[in-house]
């Protein structure tokens, strides 16, 4: 008996008879792999075993997500939010340079489907990032970064004297300006300030001098002042690095350090 038949053997006693719903990750390398859905992860995974198709024929390894509940229980057992899962996965392994042999579809989700599904999307990208599988999570539409030229458009419309904006640094209105896109990560956008000399990102964030300009989202222009508020306790700045996260919600948007959040929505130049 090949040694597939023998794992989906074992996991099938694990699961019992039940069908449980799932999405699915085969590998067929650590590029190159196959993303999919099923109403009964037990069966689709032995028919892939057993006549798997051309374009993943060679197949070695496989990620099993789902809830832990079988069919009746759980909420993986509606394909709305099973195919709308696996077109994000799908979206997101291609944006982390894998060759993605398999295609989904967009769905309507009613607004439960599509609380359940955003609700599960932090906890596929923590799990995914945890295993090594990824290295960055997908920006939401709206958060893309924002470049150089159109970036000195949207300050110059708004009146900000720009000099010599370049892509760390610069000065805007004559105060020193620190450009910063932020790193995905699931507790938001996350921002490291870092230095010690006279000037740097940390001594200007210790002096409140200047702007933390964060370039997503039709660009945040925040008062270092601001930022100090969210970290009340003076013996923070003597840190080699100091992290924020810059989060962006339907309604408003947040500076977190910690457990401190406070809102910054109105330094949002395109509002």
């Amino acid at each position: 008996m090949p040694r597939s038949i023998k794992v989906l053997e074992v996991f099938n006693k694990e699961l019992g008879r039940l069908p449980f719903p799932a999405i699915y990750v085969l590998f067929e390398s650590k590029t190159k792999a196959y993303i999919g859905e099923a109403k009964d992860i037990y069966s689709r995974l032995c028919t892939h075993t057993a006549h798997p198709e051309d374009k993943i024929a060679k197949w070695k390894s496989s990620i099993i997500i789902n809830d832990g509940r079988p069919a009746a229980q759980s909420d993986f057992n509606d394909a709305v939010i099973r195919k709308s899962l696996e077109l994000y996965l799908i979206r997101l392994f291609k944006a982390n340079k894998y060759e993605i042999v398999a295609q989904g579809e967009p769905q309507n989700l009613n607004p439960a489907q599509k609380y359940i599904v955003e609700s599960l999307l932090e906890e596929l990208n923590y799990f995914l990032m945890k295993k090594n599988l990824i290295y960055k999570v997908l920006e939401e539409r709206g958060e893309e970064e924002i470049f150089s030229d159109e970036l000195i458009r949207i300050l110059q419309k708004k009146r900000c004297a720009v000099k010599n904006l370049g892509k760390y640094e610069g000065w805007i209105d004559n105060k020193k300006v620190f450009v910063r896109p932020g790193s995905k990560k699931p507790k938001g956008w996350q921002i490291t300030f870092r230095g010690r000399k006279p000037g740097s990102f940390i001594d200007s964030l210790v002096k409140g001098n200047g702007y933390l300009l964060v370039s997503r989202n039709g660009v945040l222009l925040i008062p270092l002042t601001v930022v100090q508020q969210a970290i009340p306790d003076k013996r923070v700045y003597d840190q080699d690095t100091i992290d924020i996260w810059i989060l962006f919600s339907e309604d408003i948007i947040t500076l977190r350090y910690k457990d401190n959040v406070i809102d910054v929505s109105q330094y949002n130049l395109s509002r």
